[in-house]
């Protein structure tokens, strides 16, 4: 799909609602306490563990965006990823809820459902947060990303860290020991990609440009002294980066051009970049170029960036060796390809590591509801009532 017919069903989301951390949890599962920040210069022990056969999976979820009476089959969907890969963590990479929501409680019960999966069945699992996360806001529940961090750690299998000063509210590094020693033997970090530009910048509107936040460069040098820190502590230790937003590059690397935006062009980056898989709609990235793929490159230990957003897109491809890509978007409450291909590319991705393999990380796969035995009918199904709360 063309960008210009894809910006109306963006332009609706958009136009309603602009207005470091470390220490994780047990391969057995069993949380960790709720430790302060590691200082600059430290790096966390691994908490997450390779099992016995030297390898892990990670699970991606991603806009599951749903209020407290979630589409029965984006649970569905869940369930029978996890239930079938067995991962050793997953994540739900940003716009976990929407704004439709009209207490805190109601927050708390959509939230609720879309990590019982995970917490049902042990898996550590973790949030970043996208755009969309503290839309009810102005319904008067008071539920800032920085409320929902403090209510989703009080789960026993959460994985995310509590918060400091730094910019967002979900920027975390997570080491995965070796199944022989607790040397880690590959990362995962995940940061707050923000939510929305401000209305002015030095007196200036952002007519014209995209409406939405960047990574801020005080994140950069957090990633980039936590990186330094863990390489002095254990070497370099590769890993995937994870946010909700993506970066300019994944544009110029689907493109093949920083400043054109045709097909000419994208036909030769299939190849030059090894691009598998679509783009359905434009890419959505922040108003500025945060400069966090040249920190990447310069510290040389995130082999792929992935992130959401862009519901229905599910491309990925090497741009100057690392990897950029999506997640397919999970939930069925949310904007699809519309009509009756609505809920086509409902899905997660899928990462395979091995440490018996050179580089550790030896790819990643798409997994569709389509293919999962779910109804992909586009007449909404809500649960009757929302989940239990633990």
């Amino acid at each position: 799909m063309s960008n210009s017919s894809s910006v109306p069903r963006r332009g609706v989301l958009i136009s309603g609602t602009a207005a470091a951390i470390t220490g994780l949890f047990a391969a057995n599962g069993a949380a960790a306490s709720a430790a302060p920040a590691k200082k600059p210069g430290t790096a966390p022990r691994p908490k997450l563990k390779f099992a016995a056969d030297g390898k892990f999976k990670i699970v991606q979820f991603n806009d599951t965006q749903d209020g407290p009476r979630t589409d029965r089959r984006t649970l569905e969907l869940m369930e029978k990823v996890l239930d079938t890969e067995k991962p050793g963590f997953a994540l739900i990479n940003g716009d976990v809820i929407n704004g439709d929501s009209k207490t805190a409680a109601e927050v708390k019960q959509a939230i609720n459902n879309v990590v019982q999966p995970m917490e049902s069945r042990r898996i550590p699992w973790a949030l970043t947060f996208g755009n969309h996360d503290e839309d009810s806001m102005p319904n008067g529940t008071n539920m800032s990303d920085a409320k929902i961090l403090d209510f989703i750690r009080s789960y026993e299998f959460n994985a995310n860290s509590k918060n400091d000063k730094i910019q967002g509210e979900s920027n975390s590094q997570l080491l995965i020991a070796s199944s022989k020693s607790s040397k880690p033997a590959f990362g995962i970090w995940l940061l707050d990609s923000n939510r929305y530009a401000p209305k002015t910048v030095g007196g200036q509107d952002f007519e014209g440009l995209m409406s939405y936040d960047w990574i801020r460069p005080e994140q950069i040098a957090w990633y980039r002294e936590a990186s330094k820190a863990t390489e002095n502590r254990y070497g370099k230790v590769q890993s995937l980066m994870f946010f909700h937003i993506p970066l300019w590059e994944h544009h110029h690397m689907w493109y093949g051009s920083q400043f054109t935006s045709n097909d000419a062009d994208h036909e030769k980056a299939v190849k030059k970049h090894s691009i598998e898989r679509a783009k359905n709609e434009a890419i959505y990235t922040g108003a500025f170029n945060s400069g966090m793929f040249t920190a990447l490159q310069e510290r040389g230990d995130v082999r792929g960036v992935y992130c959401g957003h862009d519901h229905i897109n599910t491309f990925k491809g090497d741009y100057y060796g690392i990897e950029l890509g999506y997640g397919p978007g999970t939930g069925f409450g949310t904007y699809g390809l519309g009509g009756t291909e609505n809920h086509e590319l409902r899905g997660a991705r899928v990462f395979e590591l091995d440490e018996n393999k050179d580089g550790v990380y030896t790819g990643t796969r798409t997994v569709f509801a389509k293919d999962l035995g779910i109804d992909m009918s586009t007449k909404a199904q809500p649960v009757d009532e929302p989940l239990p709360m633990p």
